[in-house]
């Protein structure tokens, strides 16, 4: 017999709270655990990334591939309907637009064009879509293939606003994706190098699709069924049923310091340069290890503890996603499992799948067998008119 909705939601949260009293003790009792300081080790690859960047910049222009910053102004509100407390201002949200030239050269001479927006998880950034590691750039390899990609900094990462990471939350991150969503469709964001385009206006596309790796899944589900406002799902390595006991333990730790306050609002997933590596890679090249780990992101604290109610708002509405939904999931994730389970959950949905990159990680991006992943998405938007 079906699970109900009740017993779903009530299953994710035994999932959230299986942990030993003896855990519990440990961590009300302590004090986190020093984190190392990504931005130090950043500093100390900067040659390799820059030159590493610039390398990226010249592959795509020889591929004739349009890559240019851009920006979204959103508030920062909440409509959603997984309710959570958001600071109501107006912040800018920063990108890039990664397509085909002759994909855009398309859309200026009026024809219906689409792209995808991406969503990062919880302790990464932008870069996951844009790691300067050839082969593993993710938004250069989709429009090797043929399609358009918005990348951006979530409102508390890297180029985006800061505020202090209490007056952000996992709904207001969906709502925020919404407004970026309507933005596309309208044409009415801010091109950094206008130039590089071609034909005079900003491009708007008529089909939108929404990606999320991680915690990016559980924003682009909520936004889905929110706001009903998008053609297609792509989620990577995100279920609502099914954390690992190892990201079990990490999430509490991280939430502990949140409920402390953390440092302006933001805390680390991973507790250093290790737990990151071992929580996140499997099977990874070298180059890419080194280039990744010192970009670990901390997240905003609003996001982390506003998550478990996301969850169960999840069970009782993702039901009602009406789209095609592709699930992707690293064979070796440390993070989450049971994605047949969670699929089982989009009942409305008129057209799921679900891939499992052998060997991968919990970041596929970054796995050996990236380009399998690449190809497993690009198919699936050529397939759905992405």
């Amino acid at each position: 017999m079906p699970r109900s909705k009740k017993s779903l939601a009530l299953g994710a949260v035994a999932t959230l709270l299986a942990l030993s009293p003896a855990y519990w003790a440990l961590a009300v009792a302590s004090e986190p655990p020093t984190v190392a300081d990504p931005v130090a080790e950043a500093r100390a690859a900067e040659i390799d990334a820059e030159a590493a960047a610039q390398a990226t910049q010249e592959r795509m222009a020889a591929a004739d591939i349009v890559d240019v910053p851009v920006s979204f102004t959103v508030v920062n509100q909440n409509r959603t309907l997984a309710a959570c407390a958001v600071d109501g201002e107006t912040y800018t949200i920063r990108g890039h637009l990664t397509a085909p030239r002759a994909l855009l050269e398309g859309e200026a001479a009026g024809e219906e064009t689409p792209i995808t927006l991406y969503e990062h998880g919880i302790a990464g950034g932008e870069w996951y879509w844009r790691l300067d590691a050839e082969g593993y750039h993710y938004a250069e390899e989709l429009a090797l293939r043929g399609h358009a990609s918005l990348t951006i900094d979530r409102l508390g990462y890297d180029s985006s606003d800061q505020p202090n990471g209490l007056g952000s939350c996992i709904g207001g991150q969906a709502d925020m994706a919404h407004q970026i969503t309507e933005q596309l469709r309208d044409g009415s964001y801010e091109i950094g190098e206008p130039d590089a385009l071609p034909g005079d206006e900003t491009p708007s596309f008529e089909r939108v699709f929404l990606a999320g790796q991680s915690n990016g899944g559980q924003v682009i589900q909520i936004a889905a069924y929110s706001f009903q406002a998008v053609d297609g799902l792509m989620i990577m390595d995100w279920t609502d049923l099914g954390l690992t006991p190892e990201a079990n333990a990490r999430f509490f730790t991280s939430l502990q310091t949140c409920l402390r306050g953390g440092d302006d609002g933001y805390a680390y997933y991973d507790l250093g340069t290790e737990e990151f590596e071992t929580g996140n890679f499997t099977e990874t090249d070298p180059e890419v290890l080194e280039l990744s780990l010192p970009l670990q992101n901390a997240h905003p604290c609003g996001d982390m503890v506003s998550q478990l109610g996301g969850v169960l708002m999840d069970v009782q509405h993702v039901s009602e996603i009406d789209v095609p939904v592709l699930f992707m999931y690293g064979a070796e994730s440390a993070r989450v499992e049971g994605g047949e389970e969670h699929r089982a959950l989009f009942t409305g949905s008129p057209d799921t799948e679900v891939v499992e990159i052998p060997g991968a990680g919990h970041y596929i991006n970054m796995a050996l067998e990236a380009q399998q992943a690449f190809d497993v998405a690009a198919d699936w938007l050529d397939r759905q008119g992405g």
